[in-house]
C-alpha cells in the first residue's frame, strides 16, 4: 500500500516538472534571443554599433517580474559620427572624405586653394607619414620658443582642449610660399564678394609695397612650414620641396586678423618686418 503511495507521488512529482518546464521553454527562449544576463533582475542591453556612418548606442533595462518580462523603457540615446580617416591620397576617391572636407572649406569660404581643413585634435596621412596635428603644434610653439601647456583643474584632471581649425596645403612641384598665400587670400575676399585683381600684390607707385603685398609678407610669420618626411618645423620660406612638406594655416588667427582689414583703404596698411597696422574696420 505505502508503495503504491509512493509510486503515485513520484509519478505526480514527474508531471509536475514536466509542466512547469513545457510553460517555460517560451521564456527561456525570449532570454536567448534578447541575449539577456539577468542580475538582480534587472538586465542591461547593450546593442552593437551598426556599421553605418551614424551608430547609435541604447542602453535599455529589462526588469524580469513573476516570470514575465516587463518592457523598459529607454534611459540613455546617443550618436557616435564616425568620420572617414583622413588621407591625402584619397581626398578624390573616398567619396565620404571628399564630401568632408568640401564641407569644411566651404564653411571657410574657400574652394581650391587649401587642400584640406583639419582639427587640432585630429590625425592626418599623407603617402605613408602619419601626422598627428597636434605634433606639429608642440613643435611650432618649441620653436617659436613658447610653452606648449596643457590647463589643468582643480581636481588634477587635464582639461579638454580647445579644438582649433587648420587648413593644410601640400607643397607642389614649383610652389612657392607666396603665391600659396596669395590664392588664400584671393579666395577669403572673394567669398565676401571682393575681386582682387591678379596683380594686386605688385608694387605701386614708386616701388613701395601694395596693401596685399604687406598682408601677404606679414602671412610669413603666422604659418607653420613642416617637413613631414624629416618630422620638424622648418623655418627657411623660400625652399619649399614637393610632396616633403605643408604649410599650416591657423585659420582663427587668419580670419580674426583679415576681418579687421579694411579692403577700402588696403593700401594704407603698414609693415616694418615683424609688426603690421592696418586701417580701422569702418562701423
Amino acid at each position: 500500500m505505502l508503495q503504491k503511495k509512493n509510486r503515485k507521488l513520484l509519478i505526480l512529482v514527474a508531471v509536475v516538472f514536466v509542466g512547469v518546464l513545457f510553460w517555460s521553454i517560451p521564456y527561456l527562449n525570449k532570454f536567448q534571443e534578447n541575449n539577456l544576463t539577468p542580475t538582480n533582475n534587472k538586465t542591461v542591453i547593450s546593442q552593437k554599433p551598426d556599421t553605418n556612418n551614424q551608430r547609435p548606442l541604447v542602453k535599455t533595462d529589462k526588469t524580469i517580474a513573476g516570470g514575465k518580462t516587463v518592457k523598459a523603457e529607454e534611459i540613455a540615446q546617443g550618436t557616435i559620427i564616425v568620420l572617414p580617416d583622413i588621407d591625402y591620397k584619397n581626398l578624390k576617391k573616398d567619396e565620404k572624405l571628399k564630401q568632408l572636407m568640401v564641407s569644411r572649406k566651404e564653411e571657410l569660404g574657400f574652394k581650391k586653394s587649401l587642400d584640406m581643413i583639419v582639427k587640432s585634435d585630429e590625425t592626418f596621412k599623407i603617402g605613408d607619414v602619419q601626422i598627428p596635428l597636434r605634433d606639429i603644434l608642440e613643435k611650432a610653439s618649441f620653436k617659436k620658443g613658447h610653452v606648449f601647456e596643457e590647463e589643468i583643474g582643480d581636481s588634477g584632471a587635464v582639461q579638454p582642449e580647445i579644438i582649433n581649425k587648420f587648413g593644410i596645403y601640400v607643397v607642389q612641384q614649383d610652389d612657392n610660399i607666396w603665391n600659396i598665400h596669395f590664392n588664400i587670400l584671393k579666395e577669403f575676399y572673394e567669398h565676401r564678394g571682393i575681386k582682387i585683381s591678379p596683380v594686386a600684390d605688385e608694387p605701386i607707385s614708386k616701388g613701395m609695397s601694395s596693401g596685399v603685398g604687406k598682408i601677404l609678407k606679414f602671412s610669413e610669420t603666422m604659418v607653420i612650414i613642416y617637413n613631414f618626411i624629416e618630422q620638424k618645423i622648418d623655418s627657411n620660406i623660400e625652399l619649399l620641396e614637393p610632396l616633403s612638406k605643408i604649410i599650416v594655416y591657423n585659420m582663427d588667427e587668419i580670419f580674426s586678423f583679415l576681418q579687421e582689414v579694411n579692403y577700402e583703404n588696403i593700401d594704407r596698411i603698414q609693415f616694418d618686418g615683424k609688426t603690421i597696422w592696418v586701417p580701422t574696420k569702418k562701423l
